[in-house]
């Protein structure tokens, strides 16, 4: 199965393919289901995949924006200038959109959207017919569903998202956003509405009922987050062909560590494949993925017999256990000192971890010093946008990959 990561920016391109990811999905300008900034210009398109594809990552763009007519002749043109810089394959929901591709493009790889909600054997068929390669199916199938839709069409390649944030409308076809911001989720312009807390009064009557016997209200539409770490032998017996990670609009560190988990897990799973050996899940797989910022967690409609519940009404917060404190840019020979690109605030004497693609283990760090890498300076703490120079108070026994992550626990 391939793991497939998000790319909200240049940034988290290279960070998810450093750390692991087959391919990555990144957005077309202003044409994908994320806001313009975390979408792709043609320039930064072109250097992320040069930088994938020498690591051996795949790029596949989101042109997935339900798009009115206006919309067509930039589309087209970016889809020209994307083709011509080396994209493995588009992701889209509207049928013009494919008929676009196919007239223009024989033979180029086609990625249907999870937003055309594709939930049975007879759509697949269709769709098959169009020149689709490969399915994004909608989220509210079972893994038995997802399994009986690839008995009856093996050739066709199926996706899957198996961590991260879930809409709350089916296949996230929602027109919420829409009506109470006038900005379209169809569009990328989500404000996520489903998330604010709600109170319901019978229009007849004065008082508010309350859901759950909460008096503050309730966020009746708030949904969990989606985490199958647990479950890679399950999806690969469903005939899943691609894993997919949620998150273009999350940090890099997220994309890290998420990303590292599932190649761990997947490599392992395989591992024991070839090897003829019993697969053996790792419970700090898990306790990983608590450590970045999420809502609790479910299995969605995967695993119906677990009755997980998808949404969570106490409150719409994010569980957030770790800062994202920093991005290594050099490492000194003897991995006592390096040089970090800063993102939050760190002070002297505070024990850090580091993520590490090289290294399997996360690598700890004790700040001895810090001094500012242009002018010498002496610091008490590293904050937001400097760069600064950290020195370990302990000895080091490994050198430090450009790129990796820095963390420390809140």
């Amino acid at each position: 199965m391939e793991l497939l990561a998000p790319a909200g920016n240049l940034e988290k391109l290279k960070t998810a393919a450093m750390f692991g990811a087959d391919a990555v999905y990144c957005g077309a300008g202003p044409f994908s289901l994320r806001a313009e900034e975390a979408s792709f210009t043609l320039d930064q398109l072109k250097s992320g995949i040069e930088f994938a594809h020498s690591h051996e990552c795949r790029v596949y763009l989101a042109m997935n924006i339900i798009p009115f007519d206006e919309d067509f002749d930039e589309m087209a043109s970016y889809l020209e200038q994307a083709m011509e810089i080396g994209i493995d394959a588009i992701i889209v929901s509207d049928p013009g959109m494919i008929l676009h591709a196919k007239r223009h493009y024989p033979g180029f790889k086609i990625h249907l959207s999870t937003q055309a909600n594709t939930t049975n054997s007879e759509s697949v068929r269709f769709w098959k017919e169009q020149g689709v390669d490969r399915i994004v199916l909608a989220r509210e199938l079972s893994l038995a569903q997802i399994g009986a839709i690839k008995k009856t069409n093996p050739d066709m390649e199926l996706e899957v998202f198996i961590h991260g944030a879930m809409c709350i409308a089916y296949s996230g076809r929602c027109l919420l956003s829409k009506v109470l911001n006038d900005r379209s989720a169809n569009r990328g312009s989500c404000t996520q509405p489903c998330r604010w807390e709600y109170r319901i009064r019978e229009i007849s009557r004065t008082e508010e009922l309350t859901i759950n016997e909460d008096g503050r209200g309730t966020f009746i539409l708030n949904s969990r987050d989606l985490c199958m770490i647990e479950h890679i032998p399950l999806l690969a017996r469903a005939g899943v062909d691609s894993l997919k990670i949620e998150g273009r609009m999350k940090t890099a560190y997220y994309v890290a560590a998420v990303t590292r988990i599932y190649r761990a897990a997947l490599d392992r799973y395989y591992r024991s494949v070839k090897e003829g050996t019993p697969y053996v899940y790792d419970q700090l797989w898990l306790e990983e993925l608590e450590k970045v910022s999420h809502r609790p967690y479910t299995t969605g409609f995967y695993l119906p017999e677990k009755k997980d519940e998808t949404e969570f009404i106490a409150d719409a917060a994010y569980i957030r256990g770790y800062d994202f404190v920093g991005k290594v840019d050099e490492c000194s020979a003897d991995g006592l000192e390096l040089k970090v690109m800063v993102r939050n605030r760190f002070d002297m004497g505070d024990n850090l971890e580091i993520l590490d693609p090289k290294h399997q283990n996360v690598i700890r760090f004790k700040v001895g010093l810090i001094t500012d890498c242009e002018t010498g300076k002496t610091l008490d703490a590293a904050h937001n946008s400097y760069y600064v120079c950290i020195a370990s108070s302990g000895a080091r026994p490994v050198t430090i990959s450009r790129g990796a992550i820095l963390r420390r626990k809140q």
